[in-house]
């Protein structure tokens, strides 16, 4: 059971967490288990106890597991877990017991992502002064020019609304969209096959960041509700799932 030796880029901390972090997300550790006492566990990993500790921290902070008195530290349910979990569970689940599937999973991300940002759009249309979008274009044009990289087409694709929001003051939906940004950067490795900006990629948001500009809230509603239906209806049906 013990851990690979990590890599520089890759802390020992990094590597018990994410080895916990996969047994548990496939089902090695049970919902409602004990993992094995401290001591045995640092030893099974081959990692100090301190090592040990923040990763279980880190893993707590994930809603994975809690320590309890008199039972040590204890794998919470499923449904328990915070949405970072997800791209672990992508990597590592094979959904039993109630478990989503992942298709369904993946169409419920996209689902959540999409009413996000029209959530955002509402929210800083009527503050955005014109010339405010300048910097949401300047990520538009960088995530055209890399969509042939899923990876780097997400990130960009994401600082385009994460530039609206920081451009009319909207902090918290600006820290939302950060916090769903790494985790969506993550599901891209499993979805890069499917992930293909329609060719009026451009097109689109320079008519989104036109109504912005003219505090049209209405109008960029309209334009990007068309936009996110139609491709995130094709990302759907790329992974297979039926609506």
């Amino acid at each position: 059971m013990a851990i690979a030796k990590p890599t520089p880029e890759v802390t020992a901390i990094d590597a018990v967490f994410e080895k916990l972090l996969g047994d548990i997300v496939r089902g090695a550790h049970p919902t409602g288990t004990r993992l094995p006492a401290e001591r045995e566990l640092a030893r099974q990993l081959g990692a100090s106890r301190p090592t040990l500790r923040e990763a279980l921290r880190r893993l707590g902070e994930w809603n994975l597991v809690e320590p309890r008195r008199g039972s040590g530290v204890v794998v919470r349910s499923w449904r328990e877990w915070s949405i970072e979990v997800l791209p672990a569970y992508l990597r590592y689940s094979k959904p039993t017991g109630g478990q989503p599937a992942i298709p369904r999973l993946l169409a419920d991300l996209m689902s959540m992502r999409r009413s996000l940002i029209l959530d955002v759009i509402k929210q800083v249309a009527p503050r955005i002064r014109d010339g405010g979008t300048l910097a949401a274009r300047a990520a538009s044009a960088r995530a055209w020019a890399s969509r042939n990289d899923a990876r780097q087409f997400i990130r960009e694709d994401l600082e385009v609304m994460r530039s609206v929001a920081e451009s009319a003051g909207f902090v918290p939906g600006m820290w939302l969209l950060n916090r769903l940004a790494t985790i969506y950067v993550d599901v891209g490795s499993v979805m890069h096959a499917a992930i293909r900006p329609a060719d009026d990629y451009l097109d689109v948001h320079h008519r989104l960041f036109d109504a912005l500009d003219r505090g049209d809230a209405p109008g960029a509603t309209e334009i990007m509700t068309e936009w996110l239906a139609r491709t995130d209806a094709t990302l759907v049906r790329a992974i297979g799932v039926v609506a």
